[in-house]
């Protein structure tokens, strides 16, 4: 007997019941980085606001011509190959073109709008009586008569007139016996109001438009031609990323005449290139390049255990970098294991030995070990109560010795090695021992100051190697950090200075449960029955699981019991923990 879900059953085709699978050459099967570009993130913030207290169409169009900016970039960096030094000047030079004759051409539009404007404002000023030149006229000069229900609906500033409403003569049509009469009646001088459809008929202002029509088909026509200029130059390989970039930025009901010069007077071709590292070889083409900052977290606990994601970020980031990208760590330790926090201090050195400038955020305490890798930065920026320094060494082991003598309880530990044992939990401990465990402190403390000295040497090292910890504008004045800021305004100060910042994680996909289907006695000869099939692929498949988590309790009892001893024995951490010691509160 065959499955139905093998070959010739009603799965899907191909061989073992599957479909073949087509691979992206360009994609990997796996990824293990997780990045977030934070410009984007505080883009978000300023158009939910700007929509909140302006309006959306405002915040619409900012956030379009920030898109606009980007996508443009991206779409000229998506060639294989860069872009020549003629390649560079032709669209400079198509540029100019456009922004001198669009320019001329929006100049004549505005003019033209706004002599429209004119000829409707004083009109509405004769029939009001109104002379030209008075910016308030005094008495009653008028009174505002609203519309009628027969005069057309306003909702949200656009006006649907009724079919049956009749054209409302134009002011000029109010003959002077009208307007007496209605001055009679009322005391005041009361203002009929003109309808659109009669004072779109005006022969001067007909023409007007007709005029304005035909400038903005210019217009137009001169964006269309700009466009096909930059795709005959950016090649085939660019053109999807030009064609993304711009109908992006038009999208929304943006897409009239004037916006892609708009966009461009606001962030000329010139400046994407700069951005892009085409410079115009004053400074050498990577001076202008839009530069990058990667910015990663590390909330260590007492064994660092977050160094295994840290190496991981490390080194995307330096492998990605380019010249003059910078990177940020936000940093909140107080400390602990010396071989942990020394393995984490190294990761950070890294970005300092790529050539990148290291920069460590403190939000609340960077302490002992943390400090240890603070001190690597080429800059330290501590909140205003942030918990810094803590430069010591401390070994805490409990000794159990006279209670296990009491319940009549002897351990035994055979050495080799006249210091292999010196303090532990069971043996009695002698001043030899005590005397030894000092001057290994002692020893782990001296490296622990020359480090920091060789990294901050501007530090008074003895004054501040102490043990103490400072907040952090006393921190400040004895140089254990740079500036008093949060992690949030250093991020937002990148943002202003032109830095795409991206938020990096080690993120690594999950992997699927692979082979449990495939493992199925599905497809082949199940004449032993389907349940005796499926016992037997669950034995094959938990025994190997359930053998291997066996195996590894054994490995972590061995450990506790002496393979990490070393490790865990001298903690550069803060004993006193002052960030929950010390509290501000009722």
């Amino acid at each position: 007997k065959r499955s139905p879900f093998g070959p010739g059953g009603f799965g899907p085709p191909g061989a073992n019941g599957r479909r073949p699978s087509k691979k992206n050459l360009g994609i990997p099967e796996k990824e293990y980085i997780k990045v977030t570009r934070l410009n984007d993130k505080f883009d978000s913030y300023g158009y939910s606001l700007t929509a909140a207290t302006e309006s959306k169409a405002l915040a619409a169009a900012q956030l379009r011509s920030s898109n606009f900016d980007r996508a443009l970039s991206r779409s000229i960096a998506s060639g294989l190959t860069p872009l020549t030094p003629g390649e560079k000047t032709d669209l400079i030079r198509v540029e100019k073109e456009l922004l001198t004759v669009g320019s001329k051409l929006v100049s004549e539009m505005t003019a033209l709008q706004r002599k429209m404007t004119d000829v409707v404002i004083k009109d509405e000023m004769k029939a009001m009586s109104v002379d030209i030149g008075e910016i308030d006229a005094e008495g009653d000069g008028g009174v505002y008569e609203p519309a009628k229900d027969d005069e057309g609906i306003i909702v949200d500033a656009v006006i649907e007139e009724k079919n049956d409403a009749a054209a409302e003569p134009s002011a000029d049509e109010i003959t002077d016996d009208e307007k007496s009469d209605e001055t009679k009646k009322s005391g005041k001088a009361k203002v009929k109001k003109s309808g659109l459809k009669s004072m779109l008929k005006s022969r001067t202002l007909n023409s007007d438009l007709k005029e304005l029509s035909e400038l903005n088909t210019e217009l137009t026509k001169l964006e269309l031609a700009f466009v096909r200029s930059i795709i005959e130059i950016l090649g085939p390989e660019r053109a999807n990323g030009v064609r993304a970039a711009i109908l992006g930025n038009e999208a929304g009901g943006a897409a009239a005449a004037g916006t892609l010069l708009k966009s461009l007077q606001e962030r000329p071709l010139k400046s994407v290139l700069q951005s892009l590292g085409y410079g115009d070889g004053a400074n050498g083409d990577v001076d202008g390049r839009k530069k990058n900052l990667f910015v990663a977290e590390f909330p260590g606990d007492v064994s660092a255990s977050q160094v295994s994601t840290l190496r991981e970020e490390v080194t995307a980031i330096i492998r990605t970098s380019k010249p003059g990208d910078e990177a940020l760590v936000v940093l909140q330790s107080g400390g602990g294991t010396v071989t942990g926090y020394g393995l984490a201090a190294a990761q950070l050195a890294r970005f300092k030995q790529a050539g990148m400038k290291l920069t460590i955020c403190v939000e609340q305490v960077a302490a002992s070990g943390g400090y240890m890798m603070a001190c690597v930065a080429d800059r330290i920026v501590a909140s205003p109560f942030a918990v810094l320094g803590s430069i010591g060494v401390i070994s805490d082991v409990p000794n159990f010795y006279h209670r296990l003598k009491d319940e009549g309880i002897e351990f035994q530990t055979i050495t080799a090695g006249k210091y292999k044992r010196t303090v532990t939990p069971t043996k009695k401990i002698t001043n030899e021992d005590v005397k030894k465990s000092k001057e290994d402190v002692e020893d782990i403390l001296k490296l622990f100051k020359t480090f920091v000295h060789g990294n901050r040497p501007q530090l008074d090292i003895d004054s501040v190697a102490t043990g103490e910890t400072w907040f952090g504008t006393d921190a400040l004045d004895r140089g254990l950090c740079d500036e008093i800021a949060t992690a949030d305004d250093v991020l937002v100060q990148y943002v202003d200075q032109g830095f795409d910042v991206f938020d990096v994680k080690y993120d690594p996909q999950t992997e699927p449960a692979a082979g449990l289907l495939s493992a199925l006695p599905v497809g082949q000869d199940d004449s032993g029955g389907l349940v005796k099939g499926l016992v037997g692929w669950a034995v094959r498949s938990i025994a190997p699981a359930a053998k291997e988590a066996i195996e590894e309790e054994v490995r972590k009892i061995s450990m506790e019991q002496g393979g990490s001893s070393a490790s865990k024995r001298y903690m550069v951490k803060d004993p006193s923990n002052a960030v929950d010691r010390i509290r501000a509160q009722d």
